[in-house]
């Protein structure tokens, strides 16, 4: 409906089945100005007040078809509809009619006979009178909808009439204060009481500079704070507005103040994990290498020395793998509370005795992460570098043998055993340590410097510290070059096996053989498993070698059975990775379908200490295996922690003696022994025993002294190639002499 009609008449629908009051209708009220649309029946009339949209409806009760009521009620059912005015005319003394009609929903009732003069300046008035309460209802529910967009934006807006000295607040900025309208005064005196006084200060400055202010328009913000009653503190962002009278001077200050707690939440958390870690708590890599850069600024302006220790957990993939991301996640909690308990300010003192002065003092304790210090003093610092890699800055030492006593104090710390959630693990770090200025001049030399003294303490075999020295940086960038180049060995056909007879000891008949990895790659060379396979366990790498292993293997033995030469069981050697992962059992099945290799002739080979990870898990995987009929034996038996509780539970075939026992067999009492035992062992539970290493006549003859059923070794054959191994087998028949090769 139009609200507001001043150049063009109102338009007023006429309906009544009498043709008399209706041209009666159209004569007077074209005099009064209207326009008269006319309909002499409800349908008519329904569809005129659709098409037209008239102003204003006089209609009569009694009609045929449609009466009055019916058609009023038609009208208020649609969406212009329930605004237009509706008089209806009824009898004068037609009560009844009277009520349904405003039942119905008209605004008012005239009798008949009408006062046709005074009847058009009734209807303008309800015309006008319906337009200014249809302003009166628009204002108020965008009034609704502002103090709604406010109540939830959380935002309250207030305005200063400085000549009058009248203030206005908004319900929302009452609200944001958890003032009361009619209780708290509009002023700032009530308003700064809302504010913690410390702030008081700068918020008078920014109401003066609003004040000083000479030019309409000027705009003006501030954050602060807002201390509400229960003590909760919330947080404001204020925007002002000046507007200046003819003279310059301020008149009107309009503002608003938004309630941005929760966002400045959020902003926190975000810089919180942008700077330290989710899962430890510590500070993470950036945070560190701020803090160094400041030690590295510091020790050069006071000529003194600091040092960074960089440690990896050994062998932390295999606990994840073998028990889980949660449990890991357990671990590396337990690693951060550790070493941070353990690098405690008081505690790091010189190696002779004395407190260097620069860790420690006598009279406090300074805790790593917490504690106030002097002014401009550097603690040490702990951080989480990412994974498994934690790293310690030491900011000043007295001498270099005081990062070395930390490194100590980190190794026995988290050497002691772990027990998570009922498991007990233990695990060691290895540590490398760098000294600044004299390791690295810049963050990042020195950090790269650590990191290569810390994988030097790896490939020497893990859990010590080491200093770093220049020549580890050529260890570093070989192991760079490793991890290049092992990461396209697979696709580019880089990879090799090759293949060492197990000889049977009583006939000398070739019943099996181990397939060995070998790896000749177009940028390094020859590079030797030992040297490899770490770096590809490390790396994740060993999975996807692991897996081509077993199938080059299985698919060479059936080729080998195919080209009708003796049969011979295939040993192939699996890594931590490949025995923790779920539904290992399948992937044996799939590449037995895929080579087409008999079951059992192949023989998966588990070390030790991979069993002892998890007792229980590994029973069941092996039993998984076993239930597909290929054969199971223990490598290198004797080096790890096996109890014979655990080994009569697993269902395996051998055991087979690990080299380092074999080599002093003869002249070692110690490995005799124990390569007596462990052959008995097997012998009482039903197994039989491969020996590793067998390289003369000597140790062949102690191992068959004591009815050890095969034999492995250069004694009888290195490892072979493809070709010369179904040459081996082909010449003999597939039987080899036991006798020494010269």
């Amino acid at each position: 409906m139009a609200i507001d009609k001043v150049s063009t008449p109102f338009r007023v629908l006429v309906v009544d089945d009498d043709l008399t009051a209706r041209i009666l209708a159209t004569h007077s009220l074209q005099q009064e100005g209207f326009e008269v649309l006319l309909a002499d029946n409800g349908v008519t009339a329904i569809q005129l007040f659709q098409q037209a949209q008239p102003d204003i409806v006089l209609m009569d009760v009694e009609m045929p078809g449609l009466n009055g009521f019916d058609v009023c009620r038609q009208l208020r059912s649609m969406p212009y509809g329930k605004l237009v005015p509706i008089l209806m005319a009824t009898g004068q003394d037609d009560i009844d009619s009277v009520r349904e009609a405003y039942a119905a929903g008209a605004t008012d009732f005239v009798s008949k006979p009408f006062n046709w003069k005074v009847l058009g300046h009734r209807l303008n008035y309800m015309i006008r009178a319906s337009n200014t309460n249809e302003q009166l209802r628009q204002l108020q529910k965008s009034e609704a909808r502002l103090g709604n967009a406010q109540r939830i934006a959380r935002l309250g807006n207030w305005e200063w009439h400085i000549s009058t000295g009248e203030v206005y607040w908004s319900d929302q900025f009452y609200h944001l204060q958890n003032a009361k309208p009619g209780v708290t005064s509009r002023s700032l005196r009530s308003f700064l009481r809302s504010v913690p006084a410390n702030e008081w200060p700068q918020l008078r400055h920014w109401f003066r500079e609003l004040l000083n202010c000479h030019y309409s328009g000027f705009m003006s913000g501030i954050n602060h704070s807002i201390c509400l009653a229960d003590g909760d503190i919330r947080n404001m962002q204020h925007q002002a507005e000046v507007f200046c009278d003819n003279q310059g001077r301020a008149s009107l200050i309009s503002g608003t103040m938004l309630d941005v707690s929760e966002l400045k939440q959020a902003q926190d958390q975000v810089l919180k994990l942008a700077r330290f870690d989710s899962l430890t708590g510590l500070s993470n890599r950036s945070v560190f290498c701020e803090r160094v850069q400041l030690a590295m600024d510091q020790a050069e302006r006071n000529g003194s020395l600091g040092a960074v220790l960089f440690l990896d957990l050994d062998n932390f993939k295999r606990i994840n793998d073998t028990f889980g991301h949660g449990m890991g996640d357990l671990l590396l909690k337990e690693m951060a509370t550790r070493l941070s308990q353990s690098i405690r300010v008081d505690e790091i003192d010189s190696v002779d005795g004395e407190s260097s002065g620069n860790l420690s003092s006598d009279s406090e304790t300074i805790d790593l992460e917490t504690s106030e210090a002097e002014p401009n003093r550097l603690l040490p610092q702990v951080a989480r570098f990412g994974g498994d890699e934690f790293t310690v800055l030491l900011p000043e030492i007295s001498q270099v043998k005081d990062a070395e006593q930390v490194a100590r104090r980190i190794l026995d710390t988290i050497g002691r055993s772990i027990d998570l959630a009922g498991q007990e693990v233990v695990i060691t770090p290895s540590i490398g340590i760098a000294v600044f200025p004299h390791h690295g001049e810049t963050v990042d030399s020195l950090m790269k410097n650590v990191d290569a003294a810390m994988y030097y303490v790896k490939h020497a075999g893990k859990n010590g510290y080491e200093l770093f020295v220049k020549s580890m940086n050529v260890v570093a960038k070989r192991r760079l070059a490793l991890e290049s180049a092992l990461r396209h060995a697979i696709e580019d056909n880089e990879l090799t096996l090759n293949y060492q007879p197990q000889v049977d000891m009583c006939s000398g008949k070739i019943v099996g053989v181990e397939a060995l990895l070998r790896w000749n790659s177009d940028q390094l060379g020859f590079v030797s498993p030992v040297e490899f396979i770490s770096v590809a366990e490390e790396t994740g790498f060993i999975s996807a070698i692991g897996e081509w292993v077993m199938r080059e293997a299985c698919r060479q033995t059936r080729q080998w059975q195919l080209d009708g030469l003796p049969h011979v069981r295939i040993a192939v050697n699996l890594s931590v990775r490949q025995f923790a992962k779920q539904h290992l059992e399948k992937l044996v099945t799939q590449v037995l379908k895929d080579t087409g290799l008999p079951v059992n002739c192949l023989e998966l080979e588990i070390t030790e200490n991979m069993l002892m990870d998890d007792v229980e898990g590994s029973v069941e995987t092996l039993h998984r295996l076993k239930a597909l009929g290929i054969q199971l034996a223990i490598d290198d038996f004797g080096t790890g922690y096996s109890s014979l509780s655990y080994l009569k539970r697993f269902p395996i075939d051998r055991l087979k003696v690990d080299r380092s026992f074999i080599t002093h067999v003869t002249t070692d009492s110690d490995d005799a022994a124990v390569t007596q035992a462990i052959i008995a062992v097997a012998h009482n539970m039903g197994l039989s025993v491969t020996a590793e290493g067998v390289e003369d006549k000597d140790q062949l003859a102690f191992l068959k002294e004591h009815a050890c059923e095969e034999v492995q070794g250069y004694l009888f054959s290195r490892p072979l190639t493809p070709d010369d191994l179904a040459a081996l087998l082909k010449s003999g028949n597939g039987y080899i002499s036991l006798a020494p090769n010269g």
